[in-house]
Order: structure tokens, then C-alpha cells, then sequence
């Protein structure tokens, strides 16, 4: 067996150095105390975790994670101005992000914060939020004209049409869209409502499309024989209205528990039901009623109905705008 000098008393060195370091936090290196102070975040110490942050921006005094965390901590302790205070200094350092998609990350915290402080600073979270969807070129001629044809598609043949025709993963603004839809329908803004939860409804069954199609290769969007003969070229096909959308989404919860997991935290049932709710208030009531039908099982044709249980809430909604279609000022339910 082989024997490395001064591997024991190294070893002794690094134990009486995190010992050491016990002792005297602001001894730590500053991602280290990062580290720490959001661990005790997590197990809701605020005090300790208060005291790892503020050491570890002191000790690094252009270091904008901490400042995000730190702002993460007064939230969490109710001190909301100190809380936007950090978040600001957060996005002023920004160029020394260590990974810079956390910019969207850290404003949308700011973001969300400022739209439960009345009018004005809605506003100015609204702000917040088109600048992240304008990143991904949503305000460019060309993104505006996409749009008009994604409407199009929608409002003429139903969300079956749109996700047979189109692919658009929002990415980092996927977020953006969905808050500035909730922020459209308060306003009774139901247009603007209408194509913020299209664009995040279409991306959300996207990326289901594609990691479903990724794991079966043979799978198509509502396989049509005939015309896959005539159109190889294409990934997708559908015969009509029966299935489709809401055929992938039920594959999904048959065969793929992760991407189930991430449909339901990006807001796939809200979604829906605020793209569907939107298409009512603009007049198009059959293909408002095409997604609620998504969202319900129908107890024998033609008959009654129940929400879907993967819906939930949103489920329940929906059997109700199927029995008596309603719009509420302000609200999304009754």
C-alpha cells in the first residue's frame, strides 16, 4: 500500500480550518457564504441566513447573487422595501452574473413584487415584464406578424390548428407572457389577454410536442395516415378536433411523470383556461368551448360532464363556462 506524506496532517489542516471557520463566518469565502445563507433560507432560518448574506456582500461587494438572496430574505421577513432595495442592486450588478440568463430570473422576482403594491407600481411591473418578452423579439415585425397568423389559425380552427401548424418555445419569457395575460384580463384588456395565454399555451404543448416526440419517434401529433404519405416532411399531423391537444396531454400523464411535472409548474391548466376564457370574451364561443372540453370528462355523449382531475380548479371552472358561459370583472372564477 502506498503512504502519501502530509496526507493526515493535511487533512488535520482542513478540519481545523472549517472548524476555524465555525467560528468566525466572514472567515468563509463569499460563495461559500452564499451557500450556506441560502440552505438556511431553505429551512426557513432567517436570522442565520440574514447574517451569511450580508457577510458574504461585504466580503464581495459586487456580487449580485447575494444581493438577489439577500432581497430574497427581507421578502421572506416582510420588509418589502428592503426586499425591492436588494432586488434593484441585484439587476445594477448584473454584468457580474456568473450565469446571465439569472438577470430574467431576478427581475421577475422584482417584478412580482411590485404588482401587489398598488396601480403605480403595477405598472411599472408591468413594464418589467414586456421588456423579458421583448427579448425574445416579441415586439420585432416580424414577431407581430406571427402573431396575427398564430390569432388566425386559433380563432379559426381551434388550439388543434395552431399546434399543428406552428412550434414556438418562449423560453425565459414564457413566465412574462403568462403574468401579462392574468394582468390583461384584471384590466378587462381581453384581447391582449387572449394572445399573451395563446403564446404560452402554444409554448407549453411545444415543448410536450417535442420531448414526447423525442421519446417516440413514431409518434405524431394525431397520426393521419394518408397525409403523413403525402407530407413526410412534417412531424405532425391531425384528422380533426377529437383529439389532438388534448390527446398529448394525456399521453403525458400516461407515460412521462416529468414532463407532467413540468406542464403543471409552468401553468398548463391556467393557461388554458385563460386562453379559453379570453376567446369567449372576444366572441369566439365555439372555440372557447373546444378548450373547456379539454378540460372536463364528459360522463356519456352528448350528457353531462366532470372536471378533469389532472385540471383541477381549473377543471371545475371549465365544466361551469360549459354549463352557463360567464365573464367576471377582475377575476378569473365567478
Amino acid at each position: 500500500m502506498f503512504h502519501l506524506p502530509g496526507i493526515r496532517s493535511g487533512f488535520l489542516l482542513l478540519i481545523l480550518f472549517f472548524a476555524a471557520v465555525s467560528i468566525f463566518g466572514a472567515e468563509y469565502p463569499a460563495w461559500i457564504l452564499l451557500e450556506k445563507g441560502r440552505s438556511s433560507l431553505a429551512q426557513k432560518n432567517l436570522p442565520e441566513a440574514l447574517d451569511y448574506l450580508l457577510d458574504a456582500v461585504e466580503l464581495q461587494r459586487e456580487y449580485p447573487e447575494a444581493e438577489f438572496w439577500l432581497g430574497r430574505v427581507y421578502e421572506a421577513q416582510g420588509q418589502i422595501i428592503l426586499a425591492e432595495e436588494q432586488y434593484r442592486r441585484a439587476i445594477e450588478l448584473a454584468i457580474y452574473l456568473r450565469v446571465p440568463q439569472d438577470l430574467t430570473l431576478i427581475q421577475y422576482r422584482l417584478a412580482r413584487l411590485l404588482l401587489n403594491q398598488g396601480q403605480e407600481r403595477a405598472l411599472e411591473a408591468e413594464s418589467i415584464l414586456y421588456g423579458i418578452a421583448n427579448s425574445g423579439g416579441a415586439s420585432s415585425r416580424s414577431g407581430i406578424l406571427l402573431e396575427h397568423q398564430y390569432i388566425a389559425r386559433l380563432t379559426e380552427g381551434g388550439i388543434d390548428e395552431l399546434v399543428f401548424l406552428y412550434r414556438d418555445d418562449l423560453g425565459g419569457s414564457l413566465e412574462a407572457r403568462k403574468l401579462l395575460g392574468e394582468i390583461a384580463w384584471k384590466r378587462g384588456n381581453y384581447r391582449s389577454a387572449l394572445l399573451h395565454s395563446m403564446r404560452a399555451a402554444l409554448s407549453i404543448l411545444t415543448t410536450a410536442a417535442e420531448r414526447y416526440r423525442s421519446m417516440h419517434s413514431d409518434w405524431r401529433f394525431d397520426i393521419d395516415a394518408a397525409k403523413d404519405v403525402q407530407n413526410p416532411d412534417r412531424d405532425v399531423r391531425f384528422p380533426g378536433r377529437s383529439d389532438g391537444a388534448g390527446r398529448l396531454i394525456m399521453l403525458a400523464y400516461e407515460e412521462d411523470g416529468p414532463l407532467v411535472e413540468w406542464m403543471e409548474a409552468a401553468g398548463l391548466w391556467p393557461v388554458l383556461y385563460l386562453l379559453s376564457v379570453s376567446l369567449y370574451a372576444e366572441g369566439f364561443e365555439n372555440i372557447a368551448a373546444s378548450i373547456w372540453e379539454l378540460m372536463v370528462v364528459r360522463d356519456s355523449p352528448g350528457g353531462t360532464h366532470s372536471p378533469r382531475i389532472q385540471a383541477g380548479h381549473w377543471g371545475v371552472l371549465a365544466g361551469e363556462q360549459l354549463k352557463r358561459p360567464f365573464i367576471s370583472a377582475d377575476s378569473l372564477s365567478p
